[in-house]
């Protein structure tokens, strides 16, 4: 008697503090909207009408949508995080909850997909590199039958065996593992990306062991633009837009500079004279200031087709070709860097590294996979020098992959293995005289690096202007 009358004053008491400090609204004042959320517009902050409002919450995370191919189990749980965020107008709280739930909801997207790339049946190897494999119809029941006696601990220590090829790795089923196997498996893309991945698990970790904050809608709508990439590129969806490319022409000579794609080129009558001109496969809009047909000077992918020759010429190549826009990755390019006589060279792609003479090749060579060419030769610039934390093999702290290094013909088959065409692709030495770009730097040991005098770029630097 004495317990059951202690229950009902704890209660009693309780009933009490929540009716002491929640606010009973009626529904009228439950869909008042929140001063708070008019506050941001599609111009910062500012105020807006509570009808302007709710249709611009919405249309924001409305943008973010999924592939077809995402199942159904994953497109409502994003639907539901849309709809948490666009009821922040009436509530600004939710706005927290919606960014919050965002980042727990990376875990499930990737348990979504891991048993389904398997087919359901998930292999192993073991220490002893026997063979072992998990059939399961849901992740839960894989995630048990893979911590059931002791298979990734010492002496069984299962590893996860990889259809891309790679080598086994470590895999416990937890959010860290479930990354760096969407990262081996390829669903996952980008090197500059791949360097969020850690902050996406510090950051998951704070979400599911929070402390109060409140956050704000930007906030909120940057992490469901994130989770909705993550689960389009899961699927299969590009990881990230695929880059455009039509045919451009770029013409220059000792003073003068510019480029534009072939067919509207002359359209605006700016360019005349015998200007140097080369044809390419580029982005109309890419800053193509620096380019060079034996090096890959310009951030953007960037194919030789022609030249160097006149601009009538040029035109004339491009209208009998007639190029078609084709789209290149932007992201985990594959670049082949030559070291030799203690100098480090701009990164090349792989058919132009195939298609060099004998004179060319002497020196080691090393293959990166990263997102733009300047990273390539950061990493490899500072690796050589001395700097610390630099990776000669796997994945640097930078973004990076390092994929091994040796003599050409020995690259040049790693940079098959990996997928890349090497089918020589013979071009012409030219490049734009203006260019600013050094195709080397002396490496000087101890963490730093220079340019040669001799370079043109050098010369061009510090010459006198006139």
């Amino acid at each position: 008697m004495r317990l059951g009358r202690a229950c009902e004053i704890l209660v009693g008491w309780h009933d009490e503090r929540i009716e002491a400090a929640m606010e009973i609204k009626t529904l009228a004042e439950l869909q008042q909207p929140d001063e708070a959320s008019l506050m941001f517009g599609p111009w910062g902050l500012g105020s807006m009408s509570a009808e302007n409002a709710a249709k611009f919450h919405q249309e924001v995370v409305a943008a973010y949508e999924l592939a077809g191919q995402v199942p159904d189990s994953t497109r409502q749980s994003f639907d539901r995080l849309r709809t948490i965020y666009a009821y922040g107008v009436l509530c600004y709280d939710l706005y927290t909850v919606a960014g919050e739930q965002a980042r727990l909801f990376i875990e499930q997207a990737l348990r979504d997909r891991f048993l389904p790339f398997y087919s359901g049946e998930v292999r192993f190897i073991d220490s002893e590199q026997q063979p072992q494999s998990i059939t399961a119809t849901d992740y839960r029941g894989f995630y048990q039958q893979l911590h059931s006696n002791g298979r990734l601990r010492k002496p069984k220590n299962w590893k996860l065996q990889l259809q891309s090829g790679r080598a086994p790795i470590r895999f416990d089923g937890m959010l860290d593992s479930l990354l760096r196997w969407a990262r081996a498996e390829g669903l996952l893309a980008g090197q500059r990306d791949r360097l969020r991945d850690r902050p996406r698990l510090d950051l998951r970790n704070l979400a599911a062991h929070p402390s109060y904050h409140l956050g704000m809608p930007p906030d909120a709508a940057a992490e469901i633009a994130d989770l909705a990439a993550i689960i389009n590129r899961l699927w299969g969806a590009p990881g990230g837009l695929p880059h455009s490319r039509e045919v451009v022409i770029i013409a220059w000579d000792e003073r003068s500079l510019t480029w534009g794609a072939a067919d509207r080129f002359l359209a605006g009558g700016h360019v005349t004279g015998a200007e140097t001109c080369v044809v390419v496969r580029a982005g109309a809009h890419d800053d193509l200031g620096s380019y060079d047909s034996l090096y890959e000077a310009v951030t953007t992918p960037c194919q030789y087709l022609w030249g160097p020759g006149t601009l009538a010429d040029a035109h004339a190549w491009a209208e009998a070709q007639r190029q078609e826009v084709d789209e290149a990755p932007l992201l985990d390019r594959l670049f082949i860097l030559r070291y030799y006589n203690g100098a480090l060279y701009l990164p090349q792609a792989v058919p132009v590294a195939a298609g060099l003479d004998n004179a060319q090749i002497t020196g080691t060579w090393y293959l990166i996979r990263a997102d733009s060419p300047h990273d390539a030769f950061n990493h490899q610039r500072q690796k050589l020098a001395g700097a610390d934390n630099h990776v000669a093999h796997g994945y640097c702290r930078c973004p990076v992959e390092a994929l091994g290094e040796g003599q050409l013909p020995d690259v040049l088959t790693m940079a098959a293995t990996e997928g890349a065409s090497i089918t020589p692709i013979t071009v012409p030495d030219t490049r734009v005289t203006m260019s600013m770009t050094p195709r080397c730097n002396r490496i000087l040991g101890n963490g730093t690096w220079d340019i040669p005098p001799d370079d043109p770029s050098m010369v061009r630097l510090f010459a006198a202007p006139g």
